[in-house]
């Protein structure tokens, strides 16, 4: 027997999320809190600033002397990092808090710190959370073209191209690539999870990790329960518990439980509504690091 099905129930069900009613109020304090993502503070003390410099002597050596020692450099180079600048907006800078506080000696140009950077090792401190880093996983392919334009114009032949895949891990604080690997293009994704967590722990301890439907293999759930993550992968819409039946009771297989309890929540849930309650969604912030 045929069923009959309201279209406006049907467009109902296509919603992922409702629509929000709440509405903005609280305006003044709203405005005040957009303003206050843009100060930017930054303290320096003043034994950094005071010996910034040092002092000027013969040293009877070829070249020009030294003039900042390694905790200045240091700094411009941790605020190169932490606001994304070129060498040139770094020192300008640099010298602007510098000089609001009092340290009136001009920085020189750009190409003494280019210099110096180049044998100075920078190490970079992340803030992370208790829970330890949400690790976010996906790939991207990469055409790689091998002759030139000069042999297809003389020979006549075409271009030899061939493609490349690039496996990202992204750390969901800080917004930065902390592990990748280059395979072949026919490499699956669900293999390389295991290498982009091994290459995440220089960054700190994994807490979670998220990735889209390509990582849903048990594989990936041993691997993470191994190392006492926390991952997150959306299953197939044909997948299937792998139980026994034992004295007319249900088991699940061996090393299949959290991937079984993945299929439970969903069906329950919905494909939305789980993503939801596993905060899957956050997922998405890796695809605009391509």
């Amino acid at each position: 027997m045929k069923r009959k099905i309201n279209t406006a129930q049907k467009n109902n069900s296509k919603r992922s999320t409702p629509k929000s009613n709440k509405t903005i109020k609280n305006w003044s304090e709203y405005n005040k809190a957009l303003a206050a993502r843009g100060n930017i503070s930054v303290y320096i003390s003043e034994a950094t600033a005071k010996k910034a410099f040092r002092k000027s002597r013969k040293t009877h050596k070829a070249g020009h002397r030294q003039v900042y020692r390694e905790s200045l450099i240091e700094l411009i180079l941790t605020l190169r990092e932490l606001f994304r600048l070129p060498l040139h907006q770094s020192n300008g800078f640099a010298g602007n808090v510098l000089l609001n506080m009092g340290v009136k000696r001009q920085l020189q140009d750009y190409t003494a710190l280019s210099r110096r950077m180049k044998k100075m090792e920078v190490k970079y401190c992340h803030r992370i959370k208790e829970k330890g880093i949400v690790l976010l996983l996906d790939s991207s392919g990469f055409k790689v073209f091998g002759e030139g334009e000069w042999k297809v114009r003389k020979q006549g032949t075409g271009y030899r191209r061939t493609w490349r895949k690039t496996h990202t891990a992204l750390d969901h604080a800080s917004r930065d690539i902390i592990g990748a690997v280059n395979t072949k293009a026919g490499v699956h994704d669900n293999t390389q999870a295991g290498a982009l967590t091994e290459k995440a722990k220089q960054a700190g301890k994994t807490g979670s990790i998220i990735g889209d439907g390509a990582y849903d293999a048990n594989s990936n759930y041993i691997m993470a329960k191994e190392h006492g993550i926390e991952f997150t992968a959306p299953p197939h819409r044909n997948a299937a518990e792998h139980i026994n039946m034992y004295h007319y009771q249900i088991y699940d297989k061996a090393k299949r439980a959290e991937r079984n309890e993945v299929i439970r929540r969903c069906e329950e849930k919905g494909a939305e509504g789980w993503k939801k309650e596993a905060g899957y969604n956050r997922r998405s912030i890796v695809e605009n690091s391509f």
